[in-house]
């Protein structure tokens, strides 16, 4: 097979979060006690795992691990080793973000991601269901054509991608075209004949970014009218060793001005990092502040994610027990109270000696 499942409930994207009831005033001022607090009053002691509540990351989409025999060709091997070459990680997601009961209409993303030299390696799928969506088989290294129809919720990928000529006058760039052309779309089940097929018979959707521009915070590539947006973030991995990587999750309105926020913490290859948890909202005065808290896969304590947010951008530092350790940044969406539906956020987090600009 393409792909083998290995089910990272992970990072990104959207968590059930905890309880089902409507966020009482209690504890929206329970959160505003707190956010006026160092850290949020969060302590620097280990947890259980998953903070002792797995099940509120039960709902989290489904990450799958992917073997794109295309890692194994020569030629990217080759590119792989060259002292020189570079290597981005990115995260993209389509659809309703945050997730969106309440939508009727299917948005058809079927299409094809593409870079303009180099090698692009698909890591892992996200949240992708078997009736729709699908990686297609590869023509070459630079191209990842695939299927994907989204309602209330999103799809996405995260894929590494290779680049041989870092110093080239030509700038790397990241496309994303749909639909797939006919008469180019092996996929010969019923699917693509089904009342959610929406592609016009020529390609409707041509998105082109700078990969250096996802590396510098760009994040939204497209957004309709019917509320679909297609969002990115990317990290370099640095010559020298260090932590980095991607973060995700719901961002959950509890009322007005504060909430909570719970996610997942993912290395810059996908691979699960740990947990966390925490609060943001309105200081007494009228800071905008978050605080939350990062633990390993086994509970045991990495740090204090803490900074401010505003204007659907947060941006802050990992703090550690002998002091700052990090930083990280991202975009955030917020969603309404109640059970029925919440925020989202994703975002990138590394190690102070990673050099990241986040």
């Amino acid at each position: 097979m393409y792909k083998h499942t290995n089910t990272f409930l992970a990072a990104s994207l959207l968590l059930a979060f905890g309880c089902g009831d409507t966020a009482t005033t209690g504890e929206g001022a329970e959160i505003a006690d707190a956010l006026e607090l160092e850290n949020g009053g969060l302590t620097m002691e280990d947890e259980a795992p998953a903070f002792g509540e797995p099940e509120a990351f039960d709902g989290i989409g489904e990450y799958d691990t992917v073997e794109d025999q295309i890692n194994q060709d020569p030629e990217v091997v080759d590119m792989r080793e060259r002292p020189d070459a570079v290597q981005v990680n990115l995260i993209v997601e389509w659809g309703q973000i945050p997730g969106n009961p309440e939508n009727e209409t299917p948005r058809n993303w079927s299409g094809v991601f593409h870079v303009n030299r180099g090698a692009m390696i698909v890591q892992r799928v996200i949240k992708f269901e078997e009736r729709t969506d699908r990686l297609l088989p590869r023509p070459d290294r630079q191209h990842v054509p695939f299927t994907s129809v989204t309602l209330p919720h999103y799809d996405g990928m995260i894929l590494t991608i290779i680049d041989p000529e870092p110093q080239s006058d030509e700038p790397l760039v990241f496309s994303y075209v749909s639909p797939l052309p006919r008469n180019a779309d092996p996929s010969t089940d019923e699917t693509a004949r089904e009342e959610t097929d929406t592609r016009p018979d020529e390609p409707q959707t041509i998105v082109r970014v700078p990969v250096r521009d996802l590396v510098e915070g760009r994040v939204e590539l497209l957004i309709d009218d019917a509320g679909n947006r297609m969002v990115a973030a990317a990290v370099a991995r640095p010559l020298d060793i260090c932590e980095r990587g991607f973060l995700a999750g719901r961002w959950h309105k509890v009322e007005d001005g504060r909430g909570r926020f719970i996610g997942r913490v993912m290395h810059d290859d996908g691979e699960p990092a740990g947990h966390i948890r925490g609060i943001y909202g309105r200081r007494d005065n009228g800071e905008q502040v978050f605080f939350g808290k990062f633990i390993n896969l086994e509970g045991e304590f990495k740090g204090i994610f803490g900074g401010n947010y505003g204007e659907g951008h947060f941006r802050g530092r990992w703090l550690h027990r002998s002091g700052e350790h990090g930083v990280l940044g991202g975009v955030y969406r917020e969603g309404i109270p109640g059970p029925e539906t919440g925020g989202h956020f994703v975002g990138r987090w590394a190690e102070t000696s990673c050099n990241l600009d986040l």
